[in-house]
Protein backbone atom coordinates (compact mmCIF):
# COMPACT_ATOMS: atom_id res chain seq x y z
CA UNK A 1 0.00 0.00 0.00
CA UNK A 2 1.40 3.42 -0.95
CA UNK A 3 1.43 6.26 1.58
CA UNK A 4 -1.50 8.66 1.28
CA UNK A 5 0.80 11.70 1.03
CA UNK A 6 4.00 10.92 -0.87
CA UNK A 7 6.91 13.31 -0.73
CA UNK A 8 6.29 16.30 -2.98
CA UNK A 9 9.40 18.34 -2.38
CA UNK A 10 11.82 19.76 0.12
CA UNK A 11 12.83 22.90 1.93
CA UNK A 12 16.59 23.35 1.75
CA UNK A 13 18.49 25.77 4.01
CA UNK A 14 22.15 26.49 4.67
CA UNK A 15 22.78 27.90 8.13
CA UNK A 16 25.66 29.19 10.26
CA UNK A 17 26.15 29.98 13.92
CA UNK A 18 29.02 31.40 15.94
CA UNK A 19 31.68 28.81 16.70
CA UNK A 20 31.29 29.28 20.45
CA UNK A 21 27.54 28.64 20.09
CA UNK A 22 27.72 25.37 18.14
CA UNK A 23 26.80 22.95 20.92
CA UNK A 24 24.06 25.13 22.43
CA UNK A 25 22.52 25.93 19.05
CA UNK A 26 22.56 22.34 17.84
CA UNK A 27 21.01 21.12 21.07
CA UNK A 28 18.26 23.76 20.78
CA UNK A 29 17.73 22.80 17.15
CA UNK A 30 17.38 19.08 17.86
CA UNK A 31 15.22 19.45 20.96
CA UNK A 32 13.16 22.58 20.33
CA UNK A 33 13.27 23.66 16.68
CA UNK A 34 12.87 20.49 14.61
CA UNK A 35 9.91 19.04 16.57
CA UNK A 36 7.35 21.82 15.97
CA UNK A 37 8.28 22.03 12.29
CA UNK A 38 8.11 18.29 11.68
CA UNK A 39 4.78 18.21 13.50
CA UNK A 40 3.21 20.43 10.83
CA UNK A 41 0.89 18.63 8.43
CA UNK A 42 2.86 19.98 5.44
CA UNK A 43 6.14 18.40 6.61
CA UNK A 44 7.07 14.72 6.55
CA UNK A 45 10.63 14.71 7.91
CA UNK A 46 13.51 16.95 8.94
CA UNK A 47 17.22 16.08 8.77
CA UNK A 48 20.34 18.04 9.65
CA UNK A 49 23.91 17.91 8.33
CA UNK A 50 27.32 19.48 8.99
CA UNK A 51 30.44 20.08 6.93
CA UNK A 52 33.43 19.99 9.29
CA UNK A 53 36.76 21.35 7.97
CA UNK A 54 37.82 18.16 6.17
CA UNK A 55 34.59 18.15 4.16
CA UNK A 56 34.76 21.88 3.49
CA UNK A 57 38.09 21.21 1.81
CA UNK A 58 36.31 18.98 -0.73
CA UNK A 59 33.81 21.61 -1.89
CA UNK A 60 33.71 22.37 -5.58
CA UNK A 61 33.99 24.59 -7.55
CA UNK A 62 36.65 26.90 -6.16
CA UNK A 63 34.05 29.68 -5.88
CA UNK A 64 30.80 27.90 -4.93
CA UNK A 65 27.32 29.32 -5.05
CA UNK A 66 26.50 32.23 -2.76
CA UNK A 67 25.73 31.00 0.74
CA UNK A 68 28.46 28.37 0.54
CA UNK A 69 31.49 30.49 -0.42
CA UNK A 70 34.22 31.65 1.96
CA UNK A 71 33.56 28.95 4.53
CA UNK A 72 29.85 29.68 4.83
CA UNK A 73 27.04 27.15 4.98
CA UNK A 74 28.56 24.85 7.59
CA UNK A 75 25.15 23.41 8.46
CA UNK A 76 22.30 22.29 6.22
CA UNK A 77 18.72 21.43 7.15
CA UNK A 78 16.42 19.56 4.80
CA UNK A 79 12.68 19.20 5.34
CA UNK A 80 10.78 16.78 3.13
CA UNK A 81 7.28 18.06 2.41
CA UNK A 82 3.98 16.36 1.69
CA UNK A 83 3.16 18.50 -1.31
CA UNK A 84 3.90 22.03 -2.48
CA UNK A 85 7.06 23.04 -0.58
CA UNK A 86 6.05 26.70 -0.65
CA UNK A 87 2.94 25.75 1.34
CA UNK A 88 5.21 24.16 3.94
CA UNK A 89 7.31 27.32 4.12
CA UNK A 90 4.15 29.38 4.60
CA UNK A 91 3.02 27.09 7.43
CA UNK A 92 6.44 27.29 9.10
CA UNK A 93 6.52 31.07 8.78
CA UNK A 94 3.07 31.46 10.29
CA UNK A 95 3.87 29.10 13.14
CA UNK A 96 7.18 30.81 13.81
CA UNK A 97 5.25 33.85 15.04
CA UNK A 98 3.55 31.59 17.59
CA UNK A 99 6.92 30.25 18.72
CA UNK A 100 8.38 33.75 19.00
CA UNK A 101 5.45 34.95 21.10
CA UNK A 102 5.90 31.93 23.37
CA UNK A 103 9.61 32.69 23.85
CA UNK A 104 10.62 29.47 22.15
CA UNK A 105 13.11 31.15 19.80
CA UNK A 106 15.03 32.99 22.53
CA UNK A 107 17.73 30.53 23.52
CA UNK A 108 19.36 29.60 20.23
CA UNK A 109 22.08 32.26 20.19
CA UNK A 110 23.44 34.03 17.13
CA UNK A 111 22.65 32.25 13.86
CA UNK A 112 21.75 33.03 10.27
CA UNK A 113 20.31 31.41 7.16
CA UNK A 114 22.77 31.84 4.29
CA UNK A 115 20.43 30.58 1.58
CA UNK A 116 17.13 28.74 1.34
CA UNK A 117 14.95 27.21 -1.32
CA UNK A 118 11.67 25.43 -1.92
CA UNK A 119 12.12 22.59 -4.39
CA UNK A 120 9.89 20.05 -6.14
CA UNK A 121 10.92 16.39 -6.27
CA UNK A 122 11.45 15.34 -9.91
CA UNK A 123 13.00 11.87 -9.58
CA UNK A 124 14.41 9.48 -7.01
CA UNK A 125 16.33 6.22 -7.45
CA UNK A 126 17.83 3.77 -4.98
CA UNK A 127 20.35 0.97 -5.02
CA UNK A 128 18.40 -1.83 -6.76
CA UNK A 129 19.55 -4.29 -4.09
CA UNK A 130 17.37 -2.43 -1.57
CA UNK A 131 14.15 -3.24 -3.49
CA UNK A 132 12.48 0.00 -2.46
CA UNK A 133 9.28 1.45 -3.85
CA UNK A 134 9.59 4.95 -5.29
CA UNK A 135 7.83 6.50 -2.28
CA UNK A 136 10.32 4.85 0.07
CA UNK A 137 13.47 6.33 -1.44
CA UNK A 138 13.51 9.77 0.27
CA UNK A 139 13.56 8.08 3.69
CA UNK A 140 16.52 5.73 3.21
CA UNK A 141 18.94 5.81 6.14
CA UNK A 142 22.33 7.40 5.52
CA UNK A 143 25.29 8.78 7.42
CA UNK A 144 26.44 11.29 4.82
CA UNK A 145 25.05 13.53 2.11
CA UNK A 146 26.45 14.92 -1.12
CA UNK A 147 24.66 18.03 -2.37
CA UNK A 148 25.06 19.07 -5.99
CA UNK A 149 23.45 22.30 -7.18
CA UNK A 150 23.46 22.57 -10.96
CA UNK A 151 21.89 23.99 -14.06
CA UNK A 152 21.48 22.03 -17.28
CA UNK A 153 21.05 18.30 -17.69
CA UNK A 154 22.20 15.65 -15.27
CA UNK A 155 19.45 13.06 -14.88
CA UNK A 156 21.73 10.32 -16.21
CA UNK A 157 23.85 10.60 -13.06
CA UNK A 158 21.12 9.08 -10.86
CA UNK A 159 21.11 5.54 -12.20
CA UNK A 160 24.92 5.46 -12.42
CA UNK A 161 25.40 6.76 -8.89
CA UNK A 162 23.40 4.05 -7.12
CA UNK A 163 25.65 1.41 -8.64
CA UNK A 164 28.57 2.80 -6.64
CA UNK A 165 29.52 1.28 -3.30
CA UNK A 166 28.34 3.42 -0.40
CA UNK A 167 25.57 5.21 -2.34
CA UNK A 168 22.08 4.17 -1.25
CA UNK A 169 19.94 6.69 -3.14
CA UNK A 170 19.91 9.73 -5.40
CA UNK A 171 17.13 12.32 -5.53
CA UNK A 172 16.65 15.39 -7.70
CA UNK A 173 14.67 18.53 -6.93
CA UNK A 174 13.81 21.57 -9.07
CA UNK A 175 13.92 25.03 -7.49
CA UNK A 176 10.84 27.20 -7.07
CA UNK A 177 12.94 30.30 -6.27
CA UNK A 178 15.92 30.16 -8.66
CA UNK A 179 15.07 29.61 -12.31
CA UNK A 180 16.83 26.63 -13.87
CA UNK A 181 18.44 25.45 -10.63
CA UNK A 182 18.38 21.76 -9.68
CA UNK A 183 19.55 20.12 -6.44
CA UNK A 184 20.71 16.52 -6.53
CA UNK A 185 21.05 14.73 -3.18
CA UNK A 186 23.05 11.55 -2.73
CA UNK A 187 22.53 9.47 0.41
CA UNK A 188 25.83 7.94 1.54
CA UNK A 189 27.10 5.33 3.98
CA UNK A 190 30.69 5.03 5.19
CA UNK A 191 33.40 7.66 5.12
CA UNK A 192 31.65 10.66 3.56
CA UNK A 193 34.80 12.06 1.94
CA UNK A 194 35.82 8.73 0.41
CA UNK A 195 32.36 7.93 -0.95
CA UNK A 196 32.01 11.45 -2.37
CA UNK A 197 35.27 11.13 -4.29
CA UNK A 198 34.28 7.65 -5.51
CA UNK A 199 30.94 9.06 -6.64
CA UNK A 200 32.51 11.99 -8.47
CA UNK A 201 34.81 9.64 -10.36
CA UNK A 202 32.26 6.91 -11.06
CA UNK A 203 29.22 9.02 -12.01
CA UNK A 204 30.46 12.30 -13.50
CA UNK A 205 28.06 14.95 -14.72
CA UNK A 206 27.71 15.46 -18.49
CA UNK A 207 29.34 18.45 -20.11
CA UNK A 208 26.08 20.39 -20.47
CA UNK A 209 25.55 20.45 -16.70
CA UNK A 210 26.99 23.47 -14.90
CA UNK A 211 27.73 22.50 -11.30
CA UNK A 212 27.59 25.54 -9.02
CA UNK A 213 28.07 23.58 -5.81
CA UNK A 214 29.32 20.07 -5.06
CA UNK A 215 29.52 19.68 -1.29
CA UNK A 216 29.61 16.71 1.10
CA UNK A 217 28.11 16.76 4.59
CA UNK A 218 27.95 14.37 7.54
CA UNK A 219 24.55 13.63 9.04
CA UNK A 220 24.21 15.11 12.52
CA UNK A 221 23.48 12.62 15.27
CA UNK A 222 21.51 14.37 18.04
CA UNK A 223 23.68 15.26 21.04
CA UNK A 224 26.88 14.17 19.23
CA UNK A 225 28.46 17.50 18.37
CA UNK A 226 32.10 16.45 18.41
CA UNK A 227 32.63 18.37 15.16
CA UNK A 228 32.49 21.63 17.16
CA UNK A 229 36.11 21.54 18.36
CA UNK A 230 37.38 20.85 14.84
CA UNK A 231 35.47 23.87 13.52
CA UNK A 232 36.81 26.10 16.29
CA UNK A 233 40.37 24.95 15.58
CA UNK A 234 40.04 25.58 11.83
CA UNK A 235 40.17 28.62 9.57
CA UNK A 236 36.42 28.48 9.00
CA UNK A 237 34.63 31.70 10.07
CA UNK A 238 34.27 31.83 13.84
CA UNK A 239 31.49 34.41 13.94
CA UNK A 240 28.68 35.11 11.52
CA UNK A 241 28.80 38.42 9.70
CA UNK A 242 25.15 39.34 9.94
CA UNK A 243 22.59 39.93 12.65
CA UNK A 244 19.77 38.22 10.76
CA UNK A 245 18.45 35.41 12.95
CA UNK A 246 15.98 32.65 12.18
Amino acid sequence: MSPTAPTGGMIFTAIDTDADNIEAWNRWYDLEHLPPNIALAEVKQGRRYVAPPELHALRRPAQPRAGFANGQGVFVTIYLTTGDPTAAIAAMTEYRDVLVDAGRMDNAGNRTVRTGDAMDLTWAVADPALRLDADDVPFVAHSGLRVVLRTGEGSSVGDASVQIEGVHAALSFRSRFFEGLTADLFYLEGDTAEVTERLRAGAPYPGDAEVVLDAPFDAIVPFCYDFADAIRASDLPQTIDTDKIV
